[in-house]
């Protein structure tokens, strides 16, 4: 397990308020990336992905982490569905 010694994002944003733009993009890039590297590489959808499952290394690059309820991207009929909802209450959407 890789170390993340500045914790978590979310407690990094009650520490500091909104982000700067330049903040905010650097973290959004990289969540993007580790999003597009997780779907169309290796096939795994998250399911439960918030500010405190994102971890932060020593130089704030993000680490995702509570893969709990991940699920191959595929479904379990490989037809592309996930017919089970899973996650943090507060964090879902409406539908």
């Amino acid at each position: 397990m890789d170390l993340a010694p500045e914790g978590e994002l979310f407690d990094m944003i009650l520490k500091t308020g909104k982000f700067s733009e330049p903040v905010a993009r650097f973290h959004f890039h990289q969540i993007l990336n580790a999003l597009d590297y997780m779907h169309n590489t290796i096939g795994i959808c998250h399911r439960d992905l918030k500010p405190e499952n994102i971890l932060l290394d020593e130089n704030f690059n993000i680490k995702f982490s509570d893969f709990c309820v991940a699920v191959p991207i595929a479904g379990k009929n490989s037809d592309g569905r996930l017919n089970t909802f899973k996650g943090t209450l507060g964090y879902m959407p409406p539908e």
